[in-house]
């Protein structure tokens, strides 16, 4: 039997960072999209770029976290 290998510190720190990460923003998501009732057409749409501008940070963080946890894995 070959014993597993577990990450180090600072692998499990980045793995934690990446999970925490993505629960946060999908909290963040859920709770922006809750306040764009409005009638104003401005507000509607200002909104709209706010969403859009959480969604790209989403991605930006879910790249960077996800390649550091990717390369501090155990081997």
């Amino acid at each position: 039997m070959e014993k597993e290998e577990s990450r180090g510190l600072i692998g499990t720190m980045f793995k934690w960072m990446f999970i925490l990460f993505n629960i946060g923003m999908a909290i963040m998501m859920y709770l922006s999209m809750g306040h764009t009732e409005e009638s104003n057409t401005a507000v509607q749409v200002g909104a709209g770029m706010g969403i859009s501008m959480i969604g790209m940070m989403w991605l930006a963080g879910f790249i960077v976290l996800g390649v550091f946890t990717y390369f501090t894995r155990a081997k």
